[in-house]
């Protein structure tokens, strides 16, 4: 007599239940780390865009910064037009549920001069709905770090 070579029913269901499982709890983990996710990806698009700021100051030889008003979610891009400045653009949004907290930085704006140094510093605090929190601090020399 031969065997049936192959899995039974049986066998297949148990494999599918413990797959669905496993899946289940991969899926649950992943949404608890949402929020610390996007927090970094936050502090990292606000390290990058105060980078490109800086340069940009630097090509353009015009003072250019970033406005963080606390408590909104996104900010905003300004190059500097006589002794006021503009708006470059639309807002640029944050990850979903991360807020400013607060932007020590004068008139809540951090900027660069034509030589890449900073014309206003300070600390960008991005928080998420946990009440994590990241800070960007941004030296009198223009550097850029996460803390």
């Amino acid at each position: 007599m031969k065997h049936a070579s192959g899995f039974s029913v049986l066998e297949l269901i148990v494999v599918l239940s413990l797959a669905a499982i496993l899946a289940a709890f991969g899926v649950l983990s992943h949404q608890a780390m949402q929020p610390e996710i996007n927090l970094s990806m936050a502090a990292r698009q606000v390290v990058m865009d105060l980078k490109v700021t800086r340069l940009r100051a630097v090509a353009r030889n015009v003072n250019h910064r970033i406005l963080f008003p606390a408590g909104n979610s996104s900010y905003r891009l300004q190059h500097k037009s006589g002794s006021t400045y503009s708006d470059d653009g639309n807002p640029v949004p944050l990850p979903r549920g991360i807020v400013i907290a607060s932007c020590t930085a004068t008139a809540s704006a951090i900027g660069f001069k034509p030589r890449g140094n900073a014309a206003t510093f300070g600390t960008v605090t991005l928080q998420n709905g946990k009440g994590d929190a990241r800070r960007v601090v941004v030296d009198i020399a223009g550097e850029v770090r996460v803390q």
